[in-house]
């Protein structure tokens, strides 16, 4: 998508200094989003000409075109290097701030805008978001230290420990102090980028071993859920979607786009959905179940016209925002009476469990899941060899208990 950029001069007549001057401002949008700066320059609010932003001035209106040419010309060499700039972001280059960072808060700030400036592109709103609570522990460490900011070039690995053990303290999980401690690493990753500092100290840190553990269904679970009859229509789609995800392994992103058109027959007549990924730009190709192919149809023929009107030809058409189908899935599973929390993901979870556990070639499944790397599809061969130990320790137990 193109990138929209403008720029505007204006004043405020009703603020006005002693000689009856008033500042001339920036106003700087791009994508929509704006953001002021001040151009140094005044002028008398009578002089000021708003349609062509220009002074009565000839001096004033050649440093106004100066000072245009700089700020188009600062924003495509971010864009040719960047790929993406936000106007707080340029406003930031032009200014100074944030353009060489030299202390860790002023660099997390920067970091965090340039991932800001990605959502909705090549970054995720909840990237995003995760991104700006590891700053926001970042600085609560800080200032827990007794410190306003760290200087860069100061940092040591010893540093790297400090921020661990507070973390720790917090009883995060192993995740999520990792998760925390990848931005802090990162930071100093992008210093060396910036030529701040010639080798990141923490680049053979030890992280927290993490005991990956995945939820999933079981089948009688998702014979519940296919059992269920819901009247609450967003409700009923949650159900559907979870069902769907289930039995295709799509994840929630991919369903929210998910079009008619993805799905498609083969020479020998079989269906299957070909689509990219949202979150990994991978293909995914996933022989549409019968039971993804029954809630398809059911689809076609309970919503064709609202499908044609709203959303073109969207599979799942809704209304409504995805923290509220959050919500209406867990309404859904206390219904079935499953007692772990449920999330849209689970139900991809539950996909690769069980397509492993019936024979299916991890390359297979890694490819269907649209997986970068296979080492991503491997948890789930884990799950399937924890299970078949755990079920024949109860079949010896069993075996025991009745020789006794």
């Amino acid at each position: 998508m193109r990138s929209t950029f403008k720029i505007l001069f204006y004043i405020n007549r009703q603020k006005t200094k002693t000689d009856g001057k008033t500042a001339i401002f920036c106003r700087v949008t791009i994508d929509g989003k704006s953001t002021v700066m001040t151009t140094g320059e005044e002028c008398l609010p009578d002089a000021w000409n708003s349609r062509q932003g220009i002074t009565g001035e000839k001096r004033i209106n050649q440093r106004l075109a100066a000072f245009r040419e700089l700020v188009e010309k600062t924003y495509a060499e971010m864009l040719a290097r960047d790929g993406v700039v936000s106007a707080e972001l340029l406003k930031n280059r032009l200014q100074g701030v944030a353009a060489t960072p030299t202390t860790l808060l002023a660099m997390s700030e920067a970091e965090l805008q340039s991932v800001k400036a990605c959502v909705g592109r090549s970054r995720s709103e909840g990237t995003y978001r995760n991104h700006t609570y590891s700053d926001k522990m970042l600085r609560d460490w800080i200032e827990n230290k007794g410190q306003k900011d760290i200087l860069i070039d100061a940092v040591t690995g010893d540093l790297f420990e400090e921020f661990r053990f507070y973390l720790k303290k917090k009883r995060f999980t192993a995740k999520t102090v990792n998760r925390h401690l990848c931005w802090l690493c990162r930071l100093m990753y992008r210093a060396v980028s910036k030529r701040i500092i010639r080798y990141n100290p923490f680049e053979d840190a030890t992280y927290e071993k993490e005991e990956r553990k995945i939820r999933f269904l079981q089948k009688s679970d998702i014979a519940k859920f296919m059992a269920l009859k819901v009247n609450d229509r967003e409700a009923e789609l949650a159900r559907r979607m979870f069902l769907f995800s289930c039995f295709t392994g799509l994840a929630i992103a991919d369903m929210e786009c998910l079009k008619f058109s993805h799905i498609q027959t083969s020479a020998d007549g079989r269906r299957y959905i070909r689509k990219e990924r949202q979150k990994t730009k991978v293909e995914s190709v996933v022989p549409l179940h019968p039971i993804a192919e029954t809630i398809l149809n059911r689809l076609r023929e309970e919503e064709e016209q609202a499908v044609k009107e709203k959303d073109g030809d969207l599979v799942f058409p809704r209304g409504c925002s995805r923290s509220v189908m959050n919500n209406k899935l867990s309404t859904v599973g206390l219904a079935c009476g499953v007692r772990q929390r449920l999330s849209f993901h689970m139900a991809r979870h539950t996909f690769g469990t069980l397509s492993l556990s019936a024979g299916i070639p991890i390359e297979s499944i890694a490819k269907m899941m649209g997986h970068t790397s296979i080492t991503s599809t491997q948890i789930y061969a884990q799950v399937t060899d924890k299970k078949i130990s755990e079920d024949m320790d109860r079949l010896i137990q069993k075996q025991q208990a009745a020789s006794e």
